[in-house]
């Protein structure tokens, strides 16, 4: 019988780890940053807001962790290719990339809107190239050293069409849901390709979680209660409730777990 006093949390210790982590300046990002520090593992920060960023290196520091930042537009295939070979050189190896950053672009619109094709390729570039761009890059150091562990975030717009009504503007999210379906998608096609080479590729799926960006709604009164209202915990997440699953998929603890996606949304999707 297992008994929680004999389990061996080392299966959780990132000690000696080097990790990145894009979008890593703010919000889901930041967590989790932080988070893989706390668990032994020096994090670079790839983000394209320099000052936020440095703050967070400064944190990682302030932990006894080594930490750099890299300006990066991860849309850029090629910017994406040297902030990869930059954190590299400067840890010397890579083994976890928590593929984090992404955007709304442009927020909801109605699919047949004469501004449909611009949110569109926005939304695909954003969110859906960027990861893509960052795994090819990652994958290319973790394959000769036969190990790595990638984090994609996805959402849990991936599994279903978010539908606020009337308070967003009615269910106009296609280019939304439809990148972050290609991320869960990717996942797993990446995962299955490079299982052999001991890469683990994941992703985690948000619900409606408090960061900078999603701040106008928390100052909505009617968006907040229509969030709340359809999930069954009655609240938005914390950025910091991402930290353990990502903890999770990062360590040995998931030596058994590939292809997989993790949805922390408080329950919305299982209505």
């Amino acid at each position: 019988m297992f008994h929680p006093s004999n389990a061996d949390l080392s299966i959780f210790d990132l000690t000696g780890k080097k990790a990145l982590v894009t979008g890593g300046a703010r919000g889901i990002g930041k967590a989790c940053a932080l988070g893989l520090a706390r668990a032994g593992a020096d994090v670079a920060i790839v983000d394209l807001k320099s000052d936020l960023g440095m703050e967070t290196v400064d944190q990682i520091k302030e932990l006894g962790r080594r930490s750099t930042f890299v300006k990066c537009d991860v849309a850029d295939v090629k910017a994406v290719d040297a902030m990869v070979a930059e954190v590299v050189g400067f840890f010397g190896r890579l083994d976890i990339a928590f593929n984090n950053a992404g955007g709304m672009g442009g927020g909801p619109g109605a699919t047949i809107d004469d501004a449909a094709l611009a949110v569109w390729e926005r939304m695909i570039t954003n969110n859906l190239f960027s990861v893509f761009y960052c795994c090819r890059a990652e994958a290319k150091y973790m394959i000769p050293q036969r190990y790595g562990k990638i984090i994609n975030t996805a959402s849990m717009s991936a599994s279903i069409i978010n539908n606020l009504g009337k308070a967003a503007g009615g269910v106009k999210a296609a280019a939304h849901c439809t990148s972050k379906a290609g991320i869960k998608h990717l996942t797993k096609a990446l995962a299955a390709e490079w299982v052999e080479y001991n890469i683990y590729v994941n992703s985690i799926s948000p619900g409606y979680i408090i960061t900078p960006l999603t701040q106008s709604v928390q100052d909505d009164p009617v968006m907040l209660a229509q969030e709340n209202s359809t999930t069954p915990m009655g609240r938005r997440g914390e950025a910091e409730e991402m930290v353990g699953g990502v903890l999770y998929l990062a360590s040995d603890a998931s030596s058994y777990t590939t292809g997989t996606d993790l949805i922390m949304d408080g329950g919305h999707t299982i209505w």
